[in-house]
């Protein structure tokens, strides 16, 4: 019996056997043979595959992908790859690796600012001849007498006090690595005026000192003065006012392009290059009003003007600590400077009218330019503090320095011929046209907007 069954099975299995054989048997590819538990049940393997969640849904910090303690073993994430590549992980994370191998990503600047401060400056004093002297009674008031004094211009000079001015400021980085931005400035001085005016009837008394224009006169080889004011008990009494102004103006702006130079953590420095303008304009004027023997009034303007067009270079560099943060501008503009010089003057006497003034005469009187060599140093220093991660308060300090400009203080030459007025043949006063330094410095009050 047993032997009948088992001849039964052999015989069973060769039927199969020869089956197989006339169908054909296909047989397992490359990929397919080398597939382990938990491929995919097709023959091929795929490029790529997802889980039902990616780490998109997770928000991931870079700290915490480096000790890998978010994707722990049970996380389910995206694996993009194939089988001659090398993965990666995609994350909702703000780490872009472009940005942090570049550095910014550790110490990213403002993409777009914006300054709007408040200057308070001063000025270097112009130098002027005295233009007004005052003495007591009989004593004429030429300059060097004894009890002179000089009212308005003299070795002093002419000193505008603490002058108020603005300056507004912005630019913008060219793409997000930060390498690259344009930036520009305007600023100017709110017109510092200094004057002095006076009435007397030269008396003497409080109040009414005797008043003069002082000169030098080359027809007497003397200091004299054109009286305003003046009794001395013999000649016939004089009585009169004076006004003096001198009034200043300085207007600029800039544009440039930045370029990093260097940065780190916590300091930035870039290069500045660009194209500077500034106006620079200065004048004093000297009226005056007599009665006595001649019922006269004159008038004397100076008046000058510096044009400045050049480029410029310079190093702006800031460092930062939390909210505090300081930075230093060391920048010079150079190019050329106009300068303009124009000499007006007039006087009315007993109802004429004569195209000559005190210190103004025939052979000064009129316009004069001409084109210089010019620079212009700049050197700032600011302190900030952040109240809000987009307002900061700044309190710096800003000193601007002209090498050559034309003020109205050297226009005028007080030593004059007084032939001028009736022969019309003198030579002076002489048409000064001569270049100065100039600066300005001081505190500079600021809020700067960023984004």
């Amino acid at each position: 019996m047993k032997i009948s069954n088992f001849v039964l099975s052999l015989a069973f299995a060769g039927l199969c056997l020869n089956q197989a054989s006339a169908q054909g048997v296909s047989y397992p590819n490359n990929a397919t043979a080398s597939r382990s538990i938990g491929d995919s049940p097709v023959t091929v393997r795929p490029a790529q595959f997802n889980a039902a969640r990616s780490l998109s849904d997770y928000s991931v910090d870079f700290a915490a992908a480096q000790d890998d303690s978010t994707l722990s073993q049970g996380s389910e994430y995206a694996y993009q790859g194939s089988t001659d590549s090398v993965g990666s992980y995609s994350s909702g994370s703000n780490y872009v690796a472009s940005s942090y191998a570049s550095g910014y990503g550790m110490n990213r600047s403002p993409q777009v600012w914006f300054d709007s401060e408040t200057l308070l400056w001063f000025t270097k004093s112009v130098a002027s001849p005295a233009l007004v002297n005052t003495s007591g009674y009989s004593v004429l008031p030429v300059t060097g007498a004894a009890g002179v004094q000089s009212m308005f211009g003299g070795g002093d000079g002419i000193d505008y006090g603490l002058t108020p001015g603005f300056r507004f400021s912005g630019g913008m980085y060219l793409g997000e690595e930060q390498k690259v931005g344009i930036g520009g400035r305007t600023y100017g001085l709110l017109n510092p005026t200094e004057s002095y005016s006076l009435a007397s009837n030269g008396s003497g008394t409080a109040g009414n000192p005797s008043i003069g224009i002082p000169f030098y006169n080359l027809d007497a080889n003397q200091e004299d003065a054109f009286l305003v004011a003046y009794r001395n008990g013999i000649d016939p009494d004089i009585s009169g006012t004076v006004a003096t102004r001198s009034d200043l103006e300085m207007y600029g702006s800039d544009g440039s392009l930045y370029l990093l130079l260097a940065r780190s953590d916590s300091m930035r420095m870039d290069l500045l290059a660009g194209y500077t303008y500034n106006l620079l304009k200065n004048s004093i004027s000297v009226e005056t009003t007599s009665s006595g023997v001649n019922q006269t009034t004159t008038n004397d303007l100076f008046a000058t003007k510096n044009t400045f067009n050049g480029g410029h270079l310079g190093v702006l560099s800031s460092v930062h600590r939390s909210r505090i943060s300081f930075s230093t501008l060391a920048k010079v503009a150079f190019g050329s400077m106009q300068q303009s010089s124009s000499i007006r003057g007039f006087s009315n006497v007993n109802g004429t009218t004569l195209s000559a003034g005190i210190l103004t005469q025939p052979s000064n009187i009129g316009e004069y330019s001409r084109d210089t060599f010019a620079f212009i140093p700049e050197v700032g220093l600011k302190l900030g503090f952040a109240a809000r991660q987009n307002v900061q308060f700044t309190v710096g300090y800003t000193m601007m320095m002209w090498s050559g400009v034309a003020l109205a203080g050297n226009s005028i030459d007080n030593a004059i011929d007084p032939t001028q007025l009736v022969f019309g043949t003198g030579t002076r006063p002489n048409p000064m046209l001569t270049s100065d330094t100039f600066w300005m410095q001081g505190v500079d009050l600021g809020m700067n907007f960023s984004f």
